[in-house]
């Protein structure tokens, strides 16, 4: 007998973290035998290897086709005979709609930031029967909550795109940096600016190459605080946030830095091999940091703040440490940044300059990394979310 149905509740692309969570669950469903998974959140861009395309085509047209039927009748609920994914964040909140939809088990796959949650919250917790952790941190605070059985279900890396590989030589003799993920204040993409220009200062041949697009608007009181910076990049519809002339003015040199927009996860690799460094001061993750993840298993000498989440990325992988992690200052109408860490920017100056003095080690030891992680393959990782979703 094949497996029963399986229903997800966001919205699955390949542009941002819990898309291709979502996709990837859902190959992992195919790979062991499913035949039905159902997603109930509109798709977003999706670009994948043309095969794989075809395979998960009829799972973005049902989704298109669901949430069209949620949008045009917001009384209607769904109630599934099989078990249910929803995504859980702050507060214990998800999607919007996903509470519309019930299972016969409900799973709540966590990714939390601000690990203090209220009463109301707490209660909500209670209508999963499995909550699933993507880090050894949200497994702390989600046992501590003692409102069901919690699971540790690290996520994965595509081992068949992420991997170590020849740069092409058409940036020359370049030092290139790599920062990524989306825009926002717990990212730290402030700290990789005035990191970078103390180095810049130093090396003037090292190149900056930014994947940090985001459509949501940001406070900009946060940033203000920590002190590297008093504006935000302008945001503009539908383009997003306009950085060019934002790092222009916040000191970077032209020709000193590049920024990508949005990229499909399957064109990262190209990107992520012809760089010397990877850096992520993130001062808070709730999951263990995908990008972070992409970039050591092709290879990258990758340092990341030793707080929350990315924590198991060195305790358990060998990624390079930042470990300046001072107490994080927001404003006091701000939820929980309990274990948050503010990274010093001449931490991560000094580890540049490892790396640029000793490259040939430095490629060693990344490279023993990225051997380490393969065991981190999306399939087996999420083997084990389904086994407890679905067994």
């Amino acid at each position: 007998m094949p497996p029963k149905p399986l229903a997800l509740t966001w919205s699955l692309s390949t542009i941002s973290g819990y898309g291709i969570y979502g996709l990837q669950l859902t190959l992992q469903f195919f790979r062991r035998g499913g035949e039905k998974f159902i997603p109930t959140f509109e798709p977003g861009p999706t670009l994948m290897p043309t095969l794989t395309q075809i395979r998960i085509e009829p799972v973005l047209a049902l989704g298109h086709k669901i949430s069209k039927l949620l949008r045009e009748n917001p009384n209607e609920r769904f109630t599934f005979d099989h078990p249910v994914l929803y995504a859980v964040g702050n507060e214990c909140a998800g999607f919007s709609g996903q509470d519309r939809v019930t299972g016969s088990r409900n799973v709540g796959c966590a990714a939390i930031e601000h690990c203090a949650f209220s009463a109301r919250a707490r209660d909500y917790a209670k209508n999963y029967d499995v909550l699933i952790a993507i880090s050894r941190w949200n497994e702390r605070f989600l046992k501590s909550l003692d409102v069901g059985p919690v699971h540790l279900c690290l996520q994965g890396i595509d081992t068949s795109l992420f991997m170590p590989g020849p740069r092409t030589g058409l940036w020359g003799d370049r030092f290139i940096i790599f920062s990524g993920g989306k825009f926002e204040f717990r990212k730290g993409q402030d700290i990789v600016i005035e990191a970078f220009k103390r180095f810049h200062a130093r090396h003037p041949e090292a190149l900056l190459v930014t994947c940090w697009q985001n459509f949501m608007p940001l406070p900009l009181e946060p940033f203000q605080m920590a002190g590297y910076c008093q504006t935000l990049p302008e945001l503009h519809d539908p383009d997003g946030f306009q950085f060019n002339p934002w790092l222009l003015a916040m000191g970077l040199p032209a020709g000193s830095f590049v920024n990508i927009s949005y990229t499909p996860n399957m064109l990262m690799p190209s990107v992520l091999r012809e760089c010397d460094a990877a850096i992520f001061p993130n001062r808070c993750e709730g999951g263990t940091n995908l990008v972070a993840m992409e970039a050591m298993a092709c290879g990258v000498p990758t340092f990341v703040s030793n707080n929350t989440g990315q924590k198991d990325l060195v305790d358990l992988l060998g990624c390079g440490a930042l470990t300046s992690q001072r107490a994080v200052r927001v404003p006091a109408s701000s939820l929980s940044v309990d274990d948050w860490g503010e990274t010093d920017p001449d931490e991560i100056v000094a580890a540049l300059e490892g790396l640029y003095t000793s490259r040939a080690q430095a490629r060693a030891q990344a490279l023993e990394v990225a051997a380490r992680i393969k065991a981190w393959d999306w399939g087996p990782q999420n083997e084990k979310l389904l086994h407890v979703a679905c067994d």
